[in-house]
């Protein structure tokens, strides 16, 4: 029996974008005034990447030269005319379900099968039964699938039953970000013969890494259709980066490998293609539920896996990568992902999708914002969770083309390291205010330095725009030393005779700061 055809990603609502709740990817590309997405950060970014998949198949260029002369508009046309042709690749349930693999239902029924076989009790069918049974998707918040033995804290993890919009957008952040670990399917036949590459637990997708997360960067613009051509890339670019050598590849929905190995998986796996949409898990959404089984396995960045949104020094023996950090929120890494603009040229981290972009577009967009995010995660025998202070973190900082180049990154990389060098007396100021008693805290003055750069972060936007050579930063000098100051009070008491010596004593001076 045929699957019937429904719920079309081109025209249902499913995709979260600011202040226009769900849109469909019609709508997305046809409606100008459409801001951005929402969603968390790897939502997010799971979804940039799909539509930058469907942009690069519908308009990729030959060169940056024809590229810059490339309007919003005309992409979002050719983009509109590119569903319209692959309209009936973008079914979420049928035949040829979105990004699935229908081929499952038969592994499965074939491990039931031989599991009924094999059962001696009915203890033993019913567990053949139970296996068979598609599993629960959860809240569809993490690119996971929950544990079985899962503690249930707050009715806020109680798995519900999804939308069919959720769903979808859970499919697609499986593909380039599932969290390694046993939640896949077991015992199952390979969709490849002969293929030997799996092991007992699945490996984590490409964009997430197999440790702790990947640190993702991307241009953002006044309008998500501006957006995607900020982050667009040519031929040129693409035949430039050695790692891709299958070269921009095709699009998964328009040819879907048939199993982990053979001419088209290997030829996707190898392409840029597979940078913005890897299928890393194989799934099948069935009922209320899923088939997860994992997919085709990519390389680490030590094994020369690259993408335009990670942040890679590669001048050592072995790449160097920036990492998702809750505790250093991403605003921070500005001066290191931006290094391209110092007079050495692109020297330690380089991230691809900001550097094009700025050189391309720096003189046609007014204001272009920098976007960094992702999720930590805790990796125990290859076994990613969520847990203690892993957490989504993302962060967008807006540059104004006009005050961009080597003088404004130079005030900006000083004014950084005098920030660093604030952080480092918040830290030591508390810690010699408990030493002075003799008192031993640091995770206190851990905290203290944590709090100044929380309060830093609301005014770090009006610090970029003041390392402008017509500007002057001391105005915001004055707010970040306020910010040490309160730090440090936050967490130094004075109420007896003897903490307020220490107080005084230790209290941070920051005059220098003030008078550079």
């Amino acid at each position: 029996m045929t699957p019937e055809n429904r719920f079309n990603l081109i025209d249902e609502p499913w995709i979260p974008v600011i202040d226009k709740g769900r849109l469909s990817l019609r709508q997305v590309f046809s409606e100008a005034g459409n801001r951005g997405l929402g969603g968390n950060p790897l939502q997010k970014m799971s979804m940039t990447k799909l539509l930058l998949a469907i942009a690069q198949a519908a308009s990729t260029l030959e060169d940056d030269e024809a590229l810059e002369t490339l309007e919003s508009i005309e992409l979002a046309h050719k983009c509109i005319d590119y569903l319209d042709k692959w309209h009936d690749q973008f079914w979420l349930y049928g035949e040829k379900p979105f990004l699935q693999m229908p081929a499952i239902n038969g592994l499965i029924e074939r491990r039931k099968r031989k599991e009924l076989a094999a059962a001696t009790n009915d203890a033993g069918r019913r567990n053949a039964e139970a296996s068979a049974r598609p599993k629960s998707i959860g809240m569809g918040f993490y690119p996971d699938l929950p544990a079985d033995n899962n503690t249930i804290l707050t009715q806020y993890q109680v798995p519900k039953v999804l939308s069919d919009a959720d769903k979808a957008l859970f499919v697609v952040s499986l593909m380039n970000f599932a969290l390694g670990g046993k939640r896949a399917e077991k015992n199952l036949d390979t969709l490849t013969e002969g293929y030997t590459g799996k092991t007992g637990s699945a490996k984590s997708s490409p964009s997430i890494g197999n440790y702790i997360g990947y640190l993702h960067s991307i241009l953002v613009g006044e309008t998500l259709i501006d957006t995607l051509l900020l982050n667009l890339l040519s031929r040129e670019r693409i035949r430039e980066n050695a790692y891709w050598k299958t070269g921009l590849g095709t699009a998964p929905w328009e040819q879907m490998p048939e199993g982990e190995a053979g001419p088209i998986a290997d030829s996707l796996k190898s392409s840029y293609m597979a940078t913005l949409v890897s299928l890393s898990r194989f799934v099948l959404l069935k009922g209320y539920g899923i088939y997860y089984v994992e997919g085709m396995q990519y390389p680490s960045h030590k094994d020369g896996w690259r993408e335009p949104s990670m942040a890679v020094n590669a001048q050592g023996t072995t790449p160097k990568i920036k990492w998702i950090d809750p505790n250093k929120r991403p605003w921070r890494e500005l001066a290191s992902l931006l290094r391209f603009m110092s007079a050495g040229g692109v020297q330690g981290y380089d991230c691809q999708f900001i550097r094009y972009g700025l050189v391309r577009f720096r003189s046609r967009f007014k204001r272009i914002g920098v976007w960094s995010g992702g999720l930590r995660v805790s990796t125990n025998a290859g076994d990613q969770s969520v847990k203690q202070d892993d957490d989504f973190v993302e962060s967008i900082i807006f540059l104004e083309s006009n005050i961009l180049g080597e003088p404004w990154y130079h005030q900006l990389q000083i004014e950084m390291e005098a920030l660093d060098k604030l952080s480092t007396r918040v830290y030591a100021s508390t810690n010699g205010f408990f030493k002075a008693q003799n008192m031993t805290d640091s995770g206190l003055a851990g905290q203290a330095s944590s709090i100044f750069w929380e309060l830093c972060e609301r005014r770090f936007q009006d610090l970029v725009d003041a390392c402008a050579p017509t500007q002057n930063t001391i105005k915001i000098r004055q707010s970040f030393a306020q910010s040490a100051i309160k730090a440090y009070d936050s967490f130094c008491p004075r109420e007896s005779a003897r903490q307020i010596d220490a107080w005084a004593k230790n209290r941070p001076n920051l005059n220098d700061y003030l008078n550079q």
